[in-house]
């Protein structure tokens, strides 16, 4: 390929090219295919090269070509066909067809892919291209107007009419180049005016969809009916007619589409279908006799569109035609399969959409679907409008808001007339008045958002209707145990078994419900490490809300949500000190949201519940990485429960225990907050209060959780009282949880007290035991951390890597996001302690940022230091001592104290920098780091780092 500067832009003439039949070729001739191909090759390299031509691209046998002129690129196509035609091929002839257009494309700078901006010219030239037959030349109008004058000699033009080709909105005039030495007489053109149909031109392109047009037209080649089922606005319609439209060359008596949308009455189907084929009545013969003595002997493709309405009398005819037609096949649409023998049903997926958290640069995200369906909407409602480094991140929020649903974008596409992209994402919680006004001559139900939806809510049945409704209690996904627990009639508790549900009869059955919801396309299921949940799109969603709040038992089935989320956090944090943690911290974190308005329901209706939820929730909370909402959820429960008094129901002794769980809980986030103080103390109250109960698993844990911040505090006479403590009641409770724990602290405690590395070896090595027998992973993964510090106190520090980074293996296969920062950042301490600086910068450039972003203001100031430490030791000393009157700064006004350790080793180092420097000099250096925010701190660490 030629050098990129040469590459001609602007206006392009481009020649593509590939080989007729070249799939059945490889797999007639797989061993002489290589040297057909690459003769091929160099055949067609020498003649566009010979006339000036750039090939930009070769995938398999298909060549891209540009040209700075029109006639250089017919010279090099005729030039190409001569050699290809007097070639003596063996075993077989090598065949090519070509297509040629002019028309407009930049050059896309940097690009390692098609280095031409300018997708209408290149897809047109492939569409004329792909028409063709081998050894035929075909070319547009706009190449016949620029070289029609500069023929080559003996050469002519055939025109070949006004054409549709695939995806183009408007026909084009296609010319055949034609020269006596070369074949001119050829097949007709593979466009759609050579087979029957009455598929309707569409006035608008059609966006993306092509894997999901490959999988139905795979589909269809292999099943004799195919519905496509979706949501309303999903697109089904438009999908259904373009995989008609590249399936006419398979149906030699055509594709034909049977339009029900505003058909009404099922009598009327067998009639409708039955006009498409102009056919009339017979006084001797039923409509559906005339009609499958019509269809008896065609190849063809039946297209029935938009069958939800008159399913029944959908499926029927289908099944009758099938079965009287053996050449016949059905592609329908409808929201919901047609329920039929042999049926293959294909959800219609929205269309894809970009993360508005992290978008690509902007050549990419114009590639995704849903952004290029609004684009091109808009810039026909508003000529011009193009996507900007402005604008981008504003139509993210609505392509990725609107689910990707194509009528959606179509309706908010057109707002762009009167609204800017941001004003139309601010508006978006009130989607259902916004999006209105589309084309005048859709369907009543196609012009507005919301018809589309009443249109499916209204086809429910009552009892569909109600549990459409309660579903909408749920926030971002729900389990078949939560909707039978939470949607389940009033008095009737969902059932546990198959056996249970069979007895219940004609019961509300929240299973069949739901599975009629996912038949119809408003609810979808997901699966995932064998888990099945259940979604709606959000603008269903908000449908329902809306539909449920008109209700009256919308307190009841709130209640209903609480009450099932807080047995649900109570379950999860009892398994996840058992074994299968990581199946119980993936079913917490699907639960997130729901948690969330469980709390948030709780807080004004029943605090106590949602006490009960903080306390179960922390171990999620602190491993996930969520310490700061956790914080917050928690200290919110335990004052709302402060101000009212005890309800019915609940007894002194049940709140003093969640009062001491949530305690618990709270001493853990205030230790993943840096804040060891004030987790002592809550740990202290936690331990008071279990103390006054009958729960000695709840002390023995509140003892472990309480050695943390006193081993902290340097209190570690007092943390190995404790934790003898804890470990005697783990034992005799049988707790093998409490066990590990206990023993796993205690050993670092005494190898810190003690200096008896080989007991504290002893403890670890039978914590590891007994957790690789419970499988507690979490328990694994802190063995190995505390292995890891008792290898550093005997000096061997390749050990002591390994131990942690197989701590933080075990922690990242269990989704414990805290432990695996917690892991990097004792790597780095180690490698630091080692003099590895570049390294240690590396782990601390990652755990600085990732602590900051998880509320762990006590180790990001920490993590401070540490860079101050290393550019001491690089002799960077004001970089140092900035670093270091930054985070004192810091400590001081969010109080957050070193642990006695971290000061000594501080104030050793700040006395040894102080020593280096001028008094004078120090002092203004050190009043610059003081006034610095933790930002401007980091990016002055991050700089050193860099």
């Amino acid at each position: 390929m030629k050098l990129m500067n040469s590459l001609p832009s602007g206006i392009v003439t481009f020649l593509f090219t590939d080989i007729e039949g070249s799939t059945k070729l490889a797999q007639a001739h797989p061993d002489e295919m290589p040297a057909l191909l690459a003769r091929h090759h160099e055949i067609l390299n020498h003649s566009i090269q010979s006339y000036n031509g750039y090939v930009f691209q070769l995938v398999g046998d298909s060549f891209a070509a540009a040209f700075h002129n029109a006639s250089d690129a017919l010279n090099a196509a005729l030039d190409g066909q001569r050699l290809l035609h007097n070639e003596a091929w063996s075993p077989a002839p090598i065949k090519v067809r070509m297509g040629i257009h002019t028309g407009t494309a930049q050059l896309k700078i940097g690009s390692k892919e098609i280095p031409y901006i300018g997708y209408a010219t290149l897809a047109l030239t492939q569409r004329i291209m792909s028409v063709g037959h081998g050894g035929q030349i075909l070319l547009s109008q706009s190449t016949f107007d620029l070289a029609r004058g500069k023929l080559p000699e003996k050469a002519q033009f055939i025109d070949m009419g006004e054409r549709r080709l695939k995806d183009v909105l408007r026909t084009q005039h296609l010319y055949q180049l034609s020269v006596p030495d070369l074949p001119s007489v050829f097949p007709t053109l593979n466009t759609p005016e050579a087979f029957n149909h009455n598929l309707p031109a569409q006035l608008t392109s059609f966006i993306g969809r092509e894997k999901e047009i490959d999988e139905i037209k795979k589909l269809i080649a292999t099943n004799r009916i195919v519905t496509l089922t979706g949501s309303g606005g999903a697109g089904k319609t438009r999908l259904s007619l373009q995989v008609g439209m590249e399936c006419l060359n398979q149906f030699s008596n055509g594709v034909w589409l049977a339009e029900l949308a505003p058909v009404t009455d099922p009598i009327l189907v067998p009639q409708t279908v039955l006009s498409i084929f102009n056919l009339r009545e017979d006084s001797h013969r039923s409509l559906l006799e005339v009609l499958i003595e019509y269809l008896r002997a065609k190849t063809l493709l039946l297209i029935i569109d938009n069958c939800e309405h008159l399913i029944e009398a959908c499926a029927q005819i289908s099944v009758d035609l099938l079965q009287a037609c053996p050449q016949l096949k059905i592609l329908a649409s409808s929201r919901e399969a047609l329920g039929i023998a042999g049926e293959a049903a294909y959800r219609v997926p929205s269309l894809n959409t970009p993360d508005p958290a992290d978008l690509p640069a902007l050549d990419r995200l114009e590639e995704v679907d849903s952004i290029r369906l609004f684009i091109e909407r808009a810039a026909t409602a508003k000529p011009g409008f193009t996507l900007t480094k402005d604008n981008a991140p504003f139509l993210a929020q609505i392509c990725y808001r609107l689910d990707g649903i194509p009528l959606a974008l179509e309706l908010a596409a057109s707002r762009i007339k009167v609204l800017s992209p941001e004003q139309i994402a601010s508006r978006l919680d009130d989607r259902f008045r916004l999006l209105t006004g589309g084309s005048r001559t859709a369907l009543p139900r196609q012009q507005t958002l919301r018809a589309m939806i009443d249109w499916s809510y209204s086809l429910l049945s009552e009892q569909e209707k109600t549990l459409f409704r309660r579903l909408s209690v749920f926030v971002n996904g729900w389990t078949l145990e939560a909707a039978e627990s939470v949607c389940s009639e009033p008095g009737s508790p969902a059932p546990s078994t198959t056996t249970d549900r069979d007895m219940r009869g004609s019961e509300f059955d929240v299973l069949d419900l739901l599975t009629r919801l996912v038949d119809k396309s408003l609810v979808f299921i997901e699966e995932s490490a064998g888990e099945i949940r259940y979604h709606r799109l959000e603008t269903i969603r908000q449908y329902s809300r809306e539909k449920f709040f008109e209700t009256d038992e919308v307190e009841a089935v709130r209640d209903r949500h609480l009450e099932y989320f807080v047995q649900f956090a109570e379950l999860v944090d009892e398994n996840l000190k058992r074994g299968d943690q990581v199946v119980w911290q993936n079913r917490m974190s699907a639960e997130q949201d729901n948690l969330r308005a469980a709390l948030e329901w709780g807080f004004g209706r029943n605090p106590d519940s949602a006490l009960c939820i903080a306390g179960a929730a922390n171990l999620f909370w602190t491993a996930g990485g969520y310490s700061a909402e956790g914080f917050r959820w928690t200290q919110k429960a335990l004052e709302q429960v402060e101000k009212i008094a005890l309800p019915k129901g609940i007894t002194m002794e049940q709140r003093l225990l969640a009062r001491a769980r949530a305690l618990r809980g709270l001493t853990r986030l205030y230790l993943s907050l840096g804040d060891n103080a004030n987790a002592k103390r809550v740990a202290e109250e936690s331990v008071a209060l279990y103390r006054q109960s009958q729960d000695r698993r709840g002390l023995a844990f509140a003892l472990v959780v309480l050695a943390y911040p006193l081993e902290f505090l340097g209190e570690r006479v007092r943390a190995e009282a404790v934790l003898q403590e804890s470990y005697s009641i783990g034992q005799a409770e049988g707790d093998v949880y409490i066990i590990c724990r206990s023993l796993n602290l205690l050993a670092r405690v005494i190898a810190d007290l003690h200096h008896d590395f080989d007991l504290s070896q002893r403890y670890v090595e039978e914590s590891l035991r007994l957790a690789r027998e419970a499988s507690l992973r979490s328990q694994e993964a802190q063995s190995s951390e505390i292995l890891g510090f008792i290898a550093i106190h005997r000096d061997a520090f390749d050990e002591a890597r390994s131990h942690f980074k197989e701590s933080m293996k075990v922690y990242q296969e269990i989704g414990a996001i805290f432990n695996v920062i917690l892991e990097k950042s004792n790597l780095a301490h180690l490698e630091r302690k080692l003099g590895n600086y570049a390294d240690a910068l590396e782990y601390y450039r990652e755990t600085i940022i990732a602590f900051r972003d998880i509320g762990q203001t006590g180790a990001v100031l920490h993590q401070l230091e540490c860079f101050g430490f290393i550019a001491l030791a690089q002799n960077q000393d004001k970089r140092a001592l900035k670093l270091f009157a930054a985070s004192s700064a810091l400590r001081e006004q969010g109080s957050r104290p070193m642990t006695p350790d971290e000061q000594i080793y501080f104030d050793e180092q700040l006395t040894s920098l102080r020593e280096k420097m001028d008094s004078m000099k120090s002092d203004s250096i050190w009043s610059q780091g003081f006034e610095m925010t933790m930002e401007q701190a980091m990016e002055l660490a991050l700089q050193s780092a860099a």
